[in-house]
């Protein structure tokens, strides 16, 4: 008896072409962070920003060699190529410290069989105390295997910082209170 009732139910979502979404059916895109990503990398050389789908070991060496031709930097998951993608992002050359970049979020049209991901940037403002260091900032996220078209776009931040200002009744004992010891 409930043989029949399985194969009825199945039967019924085989005639319906999957209209009906069971758990664990059309999940779409899994997407997960890699370990030590995003990661800003120490350079002089003058590179160009990098939008790359990863499908092979081979083509995540080129683009790890391309961002840091020292090799410090490297994907510490484990990556199952028959399953998933990579998604690398990464920056130009950036003559201060405080930029950062990161894959923010995956949008899915299911209809247009289409990927769109979301890249945040976030400079400093012009209140931010920042070092002159060349370097680029990278993110590696890992999604599952499709067949859609994958696009990228950017979104850019400024953050703001606030200045502590130091007032002259903050660095000067006033009478009746001793001054910093020594």
């Amino acid at each position: 008896m409930v043989v029949i009732v399985v194969l009825m139910i199945g039967a019924g979502y085989f005639l319906l072409q999957g209209e009906i979404k069971l758990p664990g059916f059309n999940k779409g895109t899994e997407i997960r962070r890699l370990d030590g990503f995003p990661t800003v990398i120490t350079t002089d050389v003058a590179l160009e920003k990098q939008r790359r789908i990863i499908k092979s070991p081979e083509e995540l060496a080129e683009f790890l060699n391309y961002i840091d031709p020292t090799g410090l930097t490297e994907v510490r998951d484990s990556v199952n190529y028959d399953r998933e993608f990579l998604l690398a992002v990464s920056s130009d050359l950036q003559d201060e410290t405080g930029h950062k970049m990161r894959i923010k979020k995956v949008y899915e049209d299911k209809n247009a069989k289409h990927l769109l991901v979301l890249i945040e940037e976030t400079d400093k403002g012009d209140n931010c105390e920042v070092e002159v260091e060349g370097n680029i900032t990278a993110d590696v996220v890992a999604i599952s295997k499709t067949d859609y078209e994958i696009s990228f776009d950017r979104v850019k931040k400024v953050e703001n910082c606030e200045k502590e200002e130091v007032t002259e009744e903050e660095t000067q004992p006033t009478e009746g209170q001793p001054g910093p010891q020594q």
